[in-house]
């Protein structure tokens, strides 16, 4: 894979960190601009056209030539993954209509899976397409608790998307784990650190550990503190206020929260610190940010 892929495939997955990294080595920026091979008009075939237009979302072009493709199940290409399908991209873009279309009039397999091991489920999680969830759920009868070939859930996407009804529904009646991690070590609360809402369920209505760490040593206060991945300033102080949260906790690289805010020039979350800092009282936190205030050399 060339440097230019591998940042177009940064940007695809949504990997803010790999993208910061790969960034200053491309050369030409704006060149990179598809995930498909660019062909022209006459030298494509009809799958070829198909999957194009599918690339660049383009609804209208699709419904057009979707009747005249002949083997839909057999159109695959690198997109996010090896073998992603037509379904997959219908999915993470939520056109229910086309994915209906898929698996009723064209047989598509509602469970196939891509080389990562994303099923179709797990795209529509991805773009947070409520609806098309649903119908895969209900309707096709997928399975919200496979994990793709990374140990990502269904319930850490949507979780990331912020969709809390969802998100109850899963766990309620599909009994998903909320305290299931990926192999990075990332909780369902880590993914949620963009989205208060979920947070206090998560905590509150699920009892999950605001202090667990992934295997960067960052706790769901890292996600929320940090710019560069949620920061929320909102979901920070709620965490603080549980006084279950240390903001002095170390990451693999010595970062605390109150650093990784600062580092990012995220002055909301800045300002929450300062504000739990100017609390008096016997609440557990004040002390841990006062000390980050007064410049502790940890931190």
């Amino acid at each position: 894979m060339s440097l230019d892929d591998k940042c177009w495939t940064a940007f695809d997955k949504r990997d803010h960190k790999e993208v910061v990294r790969l960034l200053p080595l491309v050369k030409e920026h704006n060149k990179i601009k598809s995930c498909s091979p660019q062909l022209t008009d006459h030298k494509m075939s009809l799958d070829d056209k198909c999957w194009t237009a599918f690339d660049k979302r383009d609804h209208k072009e699709v419904v057009r030539l979707l009747p005249l493709v002949k083997e839909h199940n057999k159109i695959k290409r690198t997109c996010i993954w090896d073998n992603t399908s037509l379904l997959h991209l219908s999915s993470w873009y939520g056109w229910l209509d086309v994915t209906k279309d898929l698996i009723t009039k064209y047989h598509c397999d509602p469970h196939e899976r891509d080389d990562d091991g994303w099923t179709c489920l797990y795209y529509a999680a991805v773009g947070n397409h409520v609806d098309v969830m649903r119908y895969l759920i209900d309707e096709c009868h997928c399975d919200p608790k496979v994990p793709s070939q990374f140990g990502g859930t269904v319930l850490h996407r949507v979780a990331e998307g912020g969709s809390l009804d969802f998100m109850k529904y899963l766990i309620n009646h599909h009994h998903c784990d909320p305290m299931a991690t990926n192999n990075s070590g990332q909780t369902v609360l880590h993914r949620a650190a963009g989205h208060i809402d979920i947070v206090k369920y998560l905590i509150n209505e699920c009892h999950c550990d605001p202090m667990a760490v992934d295997g960067d040593r960052w706790t769901p206060l890292h996600c929320a503190a940090a710019a560069r991945y949620y920061g929320n300033s909102a979901a920070v102080e709620y965490l603080l206020s549980t006084g279950k949260c240390d903001p002095l906790a170390k990451d693999n690289e010595g970062k605390t929260p109150f650093k990784l805010a600062k580092e990012d020039g995220n002055t909301d979350t800045l300002s929450v610190l300062k504000k739990f800092g100017g609390i008096k009282s016997s609440h557990p936190i004040d002390s841990y940010v006062n000390v980050l205030l007064v410049g502790n050399p940890g931190a």
